[in-house]
């Protein structure tokens, strides 16, 4: 049987498991996560100085550890083509997702992590493949379905933090914000 860890240890053991899978996580996303599932798990049990039982630890390992099982295969599905317009819509989606997310930093920060990890990636995939379009002479920019599905992913995360977390964008206008988003996921095909 195995001896109990600390949160600590848990934190570096998924932290080295998810390296090997050549996924980089930032720790303090990976302690988030674990303080998270700890005290939804052990209530009223205080971190400092918990010792894991070894049948929680050994779920939170191979729960936020391990590789997705199964991925949409990408083998048999083309590229997303979009149109300048639609590829300044996206842009314009992906930079207002980032703004809102950031706000919110302090109260949701794993969430934000994940959407301002997505943005991230997704914001790469666009500059390239526009860059490409450019190259090519033409206006159509190429998409992968990876990248489609990390805009969706992300666009649908952070209208979640909008309407049911309690995310705050008083700065902005909360119908605009929220149709901005939609539209992107309308075009997408990913209407939520």
């Amino acid at each position: 049987m195995e001896p109990p860890m600390t949160p600590d240890d848990l934190v570096a053991v998924i932290m080295r498991r998810l390296a090997e899978q050549h996924r980089v996580v930032p720790g303090f996303v990976i302690r988030d996560a674990v303080e998270a599932a700890l005290r939804r798990r052990l209530p009223g049990v205080p971190l400092a100085g918990m010792s894991v039982p070894p049948e929680i630890a050994a779920e939170l390992v191979t729960g936020l550890g391990e590789g997705i099982a199964a991925t949409e295969s990408d083998a048999a599905t083309m590229p997303a083509v979009l149109s300048g317009d639609e590829t300044g819509r996206l842009l314009a989606a992906l930079g207002l997702a980032v703004h809102v997310a950031a706000f919110n930093l302090d109260r949701d920060r794993l969430h934000v992590a994940q959407i301002l990890n997505g943005s991230a990636a997704a914001l790469v995939a666009l500059g390239a493949a526009s860059r490409a379009a450019h190259a090519d002479g033409t206006s159509a920019v190429l998409l992968s379905p990876a990248t489609l599905r990390t805009v969706r992913t992300t666009m649908i995360a952070v209208l979640q933090g909008v309407r049911s977390r309690g995310w705050q964008a008083e700065h902005l206008n909360p119908v605009a914000t929220t149709t901005m988003f939609t539209d992107v996921l309308t075009m997408l095909g990913a209407v939520p």
